[in-house]
């Protein structure tokens, strides 16, 4: 199949760039599999598996669609093409207008918040994370830590009442003043302190390593989180998560990689119940459920639906 897949970053990412990882996995494994891979990325793209075209605009990336493309999956841009398309959304804008057809979304969850039933789980490759040789007292918080809905100031404020060390991740602690939520809420003066452990942007190694060494990955978000890559990630580490029922969350958490909690009473008793959790059925069952070859068995599974002439719900 000849299949071209348009984003709006650069791949490969630097820093996060959770829909564009998303996107170079499963270009790299249809390509595996022995699909044409087209891809249509921002300026400064480049892959060695795959054709790469850049486009900056609307105008460009229509341009950039090869005439020949059997299907266009469209992971940003979302523009109307005389090919037949799945429009994929990574992001939460359900007021957003969808005029085009065929769109799917990340989770059941994030399906439903948009009026819609199509989804497919994202993929990662799994072999490319390990679980660590020991595991340390502290919980981690990996996120944009600036971003209100990630909640940091509720993990600092669980760390300080049941006196746990917490290692932060997603940006630096002067990235806290930036926000007026977040400064609001003070955080920047409450994780002042020996207890809490800032590390900025992380990737590669140092990502791995502290989602692997970490006791438990503390996830307390305070939004309909459409999917949750990080949360997987640490699963995949064989890290157990500690996360509130929101969003998409109580479909990628289950009893054997984590627990729920919204109180403190309920912290509490599910920070006593994590550690009893072993580290490789936690990585076993998430490799399972979240593998880029399922991701990209489903991706087609839909492709071959919309050229069959099926219209996705």
């Amino acid at each position: 199949m000849r299949v071209t897949l348009v984003v709006k970053g650069a791949i490969p990412c630097k820093g996060y760039g959770g829909t564009e990882r998303q996107v170079e996995w499963l270009a790299s494994e249809l390509v595996r599999l022995g699909h044409r891979v087209v891809l249509v990325a921002g300026r400064g793209s480049s892959h060695p598996l795959f054709e790469v075209r850049q486009a900056s605009s609307e105008a460009q990336c229509r341009a950039a669609i090869p005439a020949d493309s059997d299907i266009v999956h469209f992971n940003g841009w979302y523009i109307k093409v005389p090919y037949p398309a799945l429009n994929t959304e990574h992001g939460y804008s359900p007021e957003m207008p969808r005029p085009q057809l065929n769109w799917s979304f990340v989770s059941a969850s994030h399906a439903r918040n948009h009026g819609r039933k199509t989804f497919v789980y994202n993929g990662f490759p799994v072999d490319s994370y390990r679980l660590a040789g020991s595991k340390n007292d502290r919980l981690l918080f990996l996120a944009g830590i600036a971003r209100a809905g990630k909640n940091l100031n509720r993990a600092v404020e669980l760390a300080k009442k049941f006196d746990f060390p917490l290692d932060i991740a997603g940006g630096s602690r002067w990235k806290l003043l930036t926000r007026s939520q977040v400064r609001r809420d003070r955080v920047f003066l409450k994780s002042l302190g020996p207890r809490y452990r800032f590390h900025g942007f992380v990737d590669g190694d140092e990502k791995l390593r502290l989602l692997g060494e970490a006791r438990a990955f503390l996830n307390p978000i305070a939004w309909e989180e459409p999917f949750g890559m990080a949360p997987v990630e640490a699963m995949l580490c064989g890290t157990p998560v500690l996360t509130t029922p929101r969003g998409a969350l109580p479909e990628i958490v289950d009893v054997e990689t984590g627990r729920f909690f919204d109180t403190d009473a309920d912290f509490a008793a599910a920070l006593a119940a994590v550690a009893g959790l072993s580290p490789q059925r936690c990585r076993d069952t998430a490799a399972d459920r979240f593998s880029i070859e399922q991701t990209a068995s489903n991706y087609l599974h839909l492709y071959a639906r919309i050229l069959d002439g099926e219209v996705l719900a």
